[in-house]
């Protein structure tokens, strides 16, 4: 399910510990990762964090669609400040498709783990 959102994407501020983290080496790295000139067109589902990025071009990335959803805003926050740290532009707004969070029933996983695989045809 899509949400339908006229409200701007407002990002939370990132406490200090949190922009020490974005701005990690390793954070660094990822944003830098992402911006490779050679990824252009190149988009992502990053899970974990509840949002897709696409690479635009000239140091650029669009999140393209996210769960609304808090962690998903903060994630975005951390992305935002890892990025801007080498340079690098973040663009969200209205194009960002914004997803309901429907957290998963665990009683469908559990279900969904007993139950038997098909089998082929039994030969006598």
């Amino acid at each position: 399910m899509v949400t339908q959102c006229d409200e701007e994407i407002i990002l939370p501020k990132l406490t200090d510990k949190e922009q020490e983290v974005a701005t990690s080496h390793d954070n660094k790295l990822f944003a830098l990762d992402l911006l490779n000139p050679d990824n252009l067109g190149y988009f992502s589902w990053i899970s974990g964090l509840g949002i897709a990025l696409q690479n635009v071009g000239e140091n650029r990335l669009r999140c393209i669609c996210m769960f609304d959803d808090p962690p998903a805003y903060l994630n975005l926050a951390l992305i935002h400040a890892s990025v801007s740290a080498v340079g690098g532009e973040l663009e969200y707004g209205d194009f960002t498709v914004r997803k309901e969070w429907v957290p998963k029933d665990e009683s469908e996983d559990s279900e969904a783990e007993n139950k038997p695989e098909p089998s082929g045809m039994e030969v006598a």
